[in-house]
């Protein structure tokens, strides 16, 4: 649910940034260059607290007054700093200090200052990612970068913008995989997996399509050498770049995947997968797990594929 009252946080960001908006329906900008800021390299940087969840707000951001850190860290959840009082605040890393979280796996203590109050804040990163906060200048160069251009978006549902007058879940915005969308508008969402949302035009609807910027406050060992955005857009048109066969876009559109597909037709048939072992069955060989489904690739390409029967598991 979108929160309207960090739209006067978000219009004061804006005035930093220039050229922020190009005219309607351009072509996205060349991409800004991201910060992809390790834990250690936070120190100095403003982060803002992103909304949060409906259902998690009663508990607060999982950060602490530094006095009370102790007892946060030991799971006190009444130790936690509240929503209402810093949501969409802006704070400054002042310290981070690393320390080990078990064997060979590393995290970070975070000392945070509120700019506003000057309150001392602690948190702690879980696989080296700090819930509940965006890296500022990801916003700024997010809403530089895309505010008012064409995107093209690699999902077939997306989540409609909820209407406060209505009083209603808002229905899900259906578009189709690669079509045109204009960015009208650009928020912070409410996880730190996806702390950006693109507000986009979908034949007259609005819908969220959200993002991560920059591989900062992301755990390391999923960072590539593309900007993780592109998970989940193109910045140009592709049905004519790519020279697919229009039956083999059908069958994206469908969610079929077949032997001989490439790793980016899989992906945009069942979107990524939970897991992937490049390092399977020799070089130049990957294996994608999609819960009860597994590929196996030989270089590009789908070689073959299996189903296996896993508890609790999901198929695509």
């Amino acid at each position: 649910m979108i929160q309207y009252s960090l739209r006067i946080m978000l219009i004061i960001s804006a005035l930093l940034v220039w050229g922020m908006i190009g005219s309607a329906g351009a072509e996205v900008s060349p991409e800004m260059p991201s910060l992809n800021l390790t834990p250690e390299q936070w120190v100095g940087h403003n982060f803002l607290f992103l909304d949060l969840a409906a259902d998690k707000r009663a508990e607060g951001y999982e950060i602490y007054m530094e006095d009370q850190a102790k007892r946060g860290f030991q799971g006190d959840l009444s130790a936690r700093i509240s929503y209402a009082e810093h949501v969409g605040k802006q704070v400054t890393v002042t310290d981070v200090i690393r320390y080990s979280a078990g064997e060979y796996r590393e995290d970070y203590v975070i000392y945070l200052k509120e700019n506003e109050t000057g309150k001392k804040l602690v948190g702690r990163t879980m696989s080296g990612q700090l819930e509940g906060l965006v890296l500022e200048a990801d916003l700024l160069k997010a809403r530089q970068q895309f505010m008012g251009k064409t995107v093209y978006v690699k999902k077939r549902i997306l989540e409609g913008v909820y209407d406060p007058h209505a009083n209603m879940t808002p229905p899900a915005v259906i578009s189709r995989i690669g079509s045109a969308v204009q960015v009208v508008d650009v928020y912070t969402g409410v996880r730190a997996v996806e702390p950006i949302w693109l507000i986009v035009l979908v034949n007259g609807q609005k819908a969220i399509l959200p993002i991560v910027y920059s591989w900062t406050n992301m755990p390391v060992n999923a960072w590539t050498d593309n900007p993780p955005w592109q998970e989940e857009l193109f910045t140009e048109e592709q049905h004519a770049k790519l020279g697919w066969s229009e039956a083999l876009w059908q069958q994206i559109e469908a969610g079929v995947v077949q032997e001989g597909m490439t790793k980016e037709q899989v992906r945009l048939s069942w979107g990524p997968p939970a897991f992937i072992d490049n390092n399977a069955c020799g070089p130049n060989k990957a294996v994608w797990n999609y819960g009860t489904r597994v590929l196996s690739f030989s270089g590009d390409n789908l070689a073959f594929m299996e189903t296996v029967e896993l508890k609790n598991a999901v198929s695509p």
